[in-house]
């Protein structure tokens, strides 16, 4: 497309592949919401994936300190060694990655960043990266942006959304560059078990691609199922990414710190794709995590239990509004709803919004048209005011069709 600059007589065109990419529909909804409540509008967001509690007080203590020292300047591009430390520790002692050591680690400006990174390294023009669907809503538009084709398989919901081996097995070609893994899933909170990871484990060992494994909300966890990391897999130890951070269990969205760990010559190229766009993440964030890592486990975990007694509010609410069908979520912090008849999600989403005040995120986003996602990472009061909207609102709109 080409653009006609004001006062100018020539014409400019721009990235194809960032143009063709997708926004994210999460960020364009909460910014709506916001936007609203700004004007004095009564506004209910469950939108957002973002913990509603504070940053553990080890982490903000940590960050006075480091200011109080002076802590300010570059650090190592891959981020500061003791951190780096800590976090091959975790990946060795919780993940059962026995080969993580720090110079595989890079600390980056988010989770997100890690993902985007590590997709700038591997892809190539022509290279396909396999997204599982329902997926986070960034997948597809990184993927495009980092020059390869998205290409997405879809869980059915009588699987609980979760993808099958033989549909894994069945669309990895020549081109398959990577599989992105998300487990528990953003957006719908299933878990997929030891047992199903490794039959995935078993077609990737045979393949000619890599395994990408976003473990963000490892730690909030509520059913049986036990978090179960690949890397931990002695066959894949050269084809896998585990990637994680701190926004989500420890409540440190706005601090941005991911992290990775990658095989050596992934890591390399990684690195390398850091080093030459953001450099290191923020130096005072970096001492931050490092003391959520090492005394902040006792915040999540109350976290962790504030996040399952408002779940099984959710779910008791939604279990008795008629019309919709959902899983009880195995992780995570959502609850993925399917509808019975309504099938323009996006319509819904946007009517509920103008008319209930109620902010949701359309399934469609997720590439799974027929849906949305409930956000439960909020109090309870809230939960329960939007849970009614939502109820008014779906009968509201049933009538006016």
């Amino acid at each position: 497309m080409l653009y006609n600059i004001p006062g100018e007589s020539v014409s400019l065109d721009v990235s194809i592949r960032v143009e063709s990419a997708l926004e994210a529909q999460t960020l364009a909804i909460s910014n709506t919401a916001k936007r609203m409540k700004a004007e004095g509008i009564d506004v209910v967001s469950l939108s957002v994936g973002e913990p509603d509690f504070d940053t553990p007080q080890c982490a903000k203590d940590a960050a006075i300190r480091a200011l109080n020292d002076n802590f300010t300047h570059y650090t190592d591009s891959n981020g500061i060694a003791e951190l780096r430390e800590e976090i091959a520790k975790k990946f060795r002692e919780e993940n059962g990655i026995s080969h993580a050591k720090a110079s595989n680690v890079i600390v980056s400006g988010g989770a997100k960043q890690c993902i985007y990174n590590t997709l700038m390294a591997l892809c190539n023009e022509g290279d396909e990266v396999i997204i599982l669907a329902p997926y986070w809503v960034s997948y597809p538009a990184m993927v495009v942006m980092c020059g390869a084709e998205p290409i997405v398989i879809s869980g059915d919901y009588d699987n609980q959304y979760k993808v099958t081996p033989n549909q894994l097995k069945s669309a990895i070609t020549p081109k398959t560059k990577c599989v992105i893994l998300n487990s528990p899933s953003n957006p719908t909170g299933m878990m997929y078990t030891e047992n199903e990871i490794r039959e995935f484990a078993e077609i990737i060992a045979e393949s000619d691609c890599y395994l990408l494994s976003d473990e963000i909300y490892e730690k909030l966890t509520y059913s049986d199922i036990k978090h179960f990391s690949p890397a931990s897999i002695p066959e894949l130890s050269s084809k896998v990414i585990t990637v994680n951070g701190m926004s989500k269990a420890y409540a440190m969205t706005g601090w941005r710190i991911g992290y990775m760990h990658a095989p050596d010559h992934v890591f390399k190229e990684v690195s390398k794709v850091q080093g030459q766009s953001t450099s290191h993440p923020n130096s005072i964030a970096q001492k931050a995590s490092l003391a959520a890592l090492q005394e902040g486990n006792a915040d999540i975990e109350r976290m962790r239990i504030s996040f399952a007694q408002r779940k099984e509010l959710t779910c008791a609410m939604l279990s008795e509004i008629p019309g919709l069908k959902f899983h009880n979520p195995d992780g995570a912090f959502y609850v993925f709803i399917s509808f019975d008849e309504i099938t323009d999600d996006v319509d819904f989403c946007s009517y509920l919004l103008e008319h209930h005040h109620l902010a949701l995120v359309p399934g469609d986003a997720f590439g799974c048209p027929g849906a949305l996602r409930i956000s439960f990472a909020a109090s309870e009061e809230t939960l329960r005011k939007g849970i009614e909207r939502l109820a008014l609102g779906l009968k509201a709109y049933g009538n006016s069709k």
